[in-house]
């Protein structure tokens, strides 16, 4: 029988003690310790392996447990003889602000309360110990019924820390998971500075200064450093998609995932889940997505965007609705798989998002959607894999019909779309002049590209499907479109666009299906293919189409 697959499953304790799969990262725990830092702040995008890294680490070093536990009995930190040392060893406090995503600040502050709240009754012991002040013991208890001071709030868990070691004799490891997510879900919202600052308050409170501190250990997906959240820490260790050490510590490497595989049984799909989940780039790592390769195992081996819809997206869709012409001309070349390069900064600050546009590319790389390799000074960004060309062609697609018509041209893009699978001409020509009545102004439509343009933004919402590409050389020239299918059982689709200047729009169709034979555009495809040539004068549409074997 082979071990079932900890899909949501982010309790390291659990993961052990019911033999699920797991994927060894305990070397973290010796890198951690070697480099002495006071404070470690991971940042990587959603459902890379987080949680689970801060549970491992709990079940590793918290006094609560038990050292003679099986946990870490044949994982690699069991080769480390000084990490023995620190086993089992010192109080720690583990809290997460997932989830805190409130319509206001008030509510807000009643659900972190509540959650501080929970979090205190895990050490119910303190309120009567005899080794901490009395003081100490009289807010630890208004802090447990419940509080509404926001600055007792804020100190909450430098006091939990202080009452910790002074009951222990032992300094306090902190570990804090997604710190950033409040002020992620309140981007663009008016209670966004007001949660921005009890944040601040909470984890310089706890964080700065702190003598009960052992070290802290912080995860999250953004790097906010410039807005002073983590000010004043001198000894501030930031290890994000762009830092070298730690980089295999976050998602399966290559060797992981053939191990993977081969567990269960389907070692031959390698290819297939390196052209989908893999080619993320941390530091010098090239790594999988952890959680679409877990559920690709889980559904059969089938191939499919997973990741899509597990993360919260609303920072990305406001800063799509910002973009200009320029650049979603960008997005839309990244959409084919042409690269770009940029600056990329990894430590966003939400003035550089109001005020930067470009500020979307550092966004996209932290998140996930993009991978960023370094080239001089900068970056060469672009899609990691055929996921997220799926999740990227769909967020595009579906922010280019809501920027130019709503839910009428996302209908009419999805009729396009089923038309152009199924061969349905007449439907095509009605779907390509229905969006284009319903989006672009006439005096826009005077040049080929412009159509060429907009047709593959339409279409990038198959890039999961297909590989989705406009203006590249095959056969004896350069095709205007192309949807290569990377599935054998959907054919293949080429289409050549010709602008008409007079009343012979048919004419124009047939010498566009023409050129796809003459110029062999199909060349090196195999399968069913459809070609299509495709005739615009104005808004008005000719489409003619030709099925081939090949």
């Amino acid at each position: 029988m082979v071990r079932p697959l900890p899909i949501g499953v982010q309790d390291f304790k659990k993961v052990r003690d019911e033999e699920y799969l797991y994927v060894d990262k305990t070397d973290m725990i010796p890198q951690i310790l070697s480099q002495k830092s006071e404070v470690y702040l991971y940042t990587r995008p959603r459902r890379f392996g987080k949680s689970l890294n801060l549970s491992m680490l709990d079940a590793f070093f918290n006094l609560k447990y038990p050292k003679d536990s099986t946990w870490f009995d044949g994982l690699k930190v069991s080769d480390c003889k000084e990490c023995e040392d620190h086993r089992n060893s010192y109080p720690v406090i583990m809290f997460d602000f997932k989830n805190l995503d409130a319509r206001n600040y008030d509510l807000f502050l009643k659900m972190l309360s509540d959650r501080i709240s929970d979090l205190y009754m895990e050490f119910e012991y303190l309120a009567t110990s005899d080794k901490v002040n009395r003081i100490q013991r009289s807010r630890f208890e208004e802090v447990c019924l419940g509080i509404d001071d926001e600055s007792l709030l804020m100190n909450s868990l430098n006091l939990l820390s202080k009452m910790l070691y002074a009951h222990h004799g032992k300094r306090v490891i902190i570990l804090i998971d997604e710190y950033d997510n409040p002020i992620h879900n309140a981007f663009g919202k008016p209670h966004h500075q007001e949660i921005l600052d009890t944040m601040r308050g909470i984890l310089s409170s706890a964080l700065k200064g702190n003598d009960s501190l052992a070290f802290g250990v912080v995860t999250g997906v953004m790097q906010i450093s410039k807005e002073s959240i983590f000010s004043g820490l001198n000894n501030l260790s930031v290890n994000n998609v762009l830092s070298k050490d730690f980089d295999e510590m976050f998602g399966f490497t290559d060797e992981e995932v053939k191990a993977v595989l081969e567990e269960y049984g389907h070692p031959e799909g390698i290819d297939e889940a390196r052209e989908w989940y893999d080619g993320y780039r941390f530091g010098d790592a090239d790594v999988y997505n952890p959680w679409s390769l877990l559920n690709y195992v889980k559904n059969g081996f089938e191939p499919r965007p997973y990741w899509a819809g597990t993360s919260g997206n609303s920072i990305i869709d406001t800063l799509l609705d910002r973009l200009d012409e320029k650049g979603l001309e960008e997005l839309r070349s990244l959409s084919q798989g042409v690269p770009l390069v940029k600056t990329i900064d990894p430590a966003v600050t939400f003035t550089d998002l109001d005020r930067r546009t470009d500020s979307i590319y550092s966004m996209m790389v932290l998140s996930g959607y993009l991978k960023a390799v370094p080239a001089g000074r900068n970056y060469e960004i672009g899609l990691p894999n055929g996921e997220m060309f799926s999740v990227f062609g769909d967020m595009f697609s579906r922010h280019l019909g809501e920027r130019y018509g709503g839910d009428d041209v996302l209908a009419m893009m999805k009729d396009l779309t089923d038309a152009l699978l199924s061969d349905d001409v007449r439907m095509i020509e009605s779907s390509f002049s229905g969006l284009l009545k319903e989006s672009i102004g006439s005096l826009m439509l005077d040049d080929e590209h412009v159509y060429q343009a907009f047709i593959t933004g339409l279409l990038l919402h198959l890039s999961g499907r297909y590989r989705v590409s406009a203006e590249f050389e095959r056969g004896n020239g350069r095709y205007d479109i192309m949807l290569e299918s990377r599935n054998p059982d959907r054919p293949h689709i080429v289409l050549e666009i010709k602008r008409s200047r007079s009343d012979t729009m048919a004419d124009d169709a047939t010498k566009a299906l023409e050129q796809i034979v003459d110029r062999d555009y199909t060349f090196g495809l195999r399968g069913d293919t459809i070609l299509y040539g495709i005739a615009f004068k104005g808004k008005e549409t000719k489409v003619l189409s030709e099925k081939k074997m090949l």
